[in-house]
């Protein structure tokens, strides 16, 4: 249980850290990354790399714009300055940002995404387990 809570979390991070990064804040090489831009750019790549739906398109949107403002606010005051409570809210919009998502997608575009997870290898693709239930 545990094991998956951090996969959770960290392909959460992975998706949803970027969001309050400012165009001087961009680092050299994380251009081109897909799926780690604002929720517009994620929501492209899901769609292309998932084929989702019309339908799943609208709700994958609705969840990305449902925290946004507070994980805006968060966001804007760096990464490196949040608090341990704000690093814990994050965590958990993320966390069940992932769930709603996964709830969106059928059983086949779920293996996708772990296979996609798998090609970026983020740390819990290296564990093999999926986060998208």
């Amino acid at each position: 249980m545990k094991s998956r809570l951090f996969l959770i979390l960290t392909l959460s991070a992975a998706l949803l850290l970027p969001i309050g990064a400012s165009a001087e804040d961009a680092k050299p090489g994380r251009a081109g990354r897909a799926g780690r831009g604002d929720p517009a750019d994620r929501l492209k790549m899901m769609t292309e790399k998932l084929s989702l739906t019309e339908e799943q398109q609208t709700k994958v949107k609705e969840i990305y714009a449902k925290n946004a403002p507070q994980m805006k606010e968060l966001m804007s005051k760096g990464r490196d300055n949040l608090s341990e409570d704000d690093k814990k809210k994050v965590r958990e919009m993320m966390r069940t940002q992932m769930e709603e998502i996964g709830a969106v997608l059928t059983p086949e575009q779920k293996e996708k995404m772990k296979g996609l997870r798998t090609e970026r290898g983020g740390a819990g693709a290296r564990r093999g387990k999926g986060a998208a239930k």
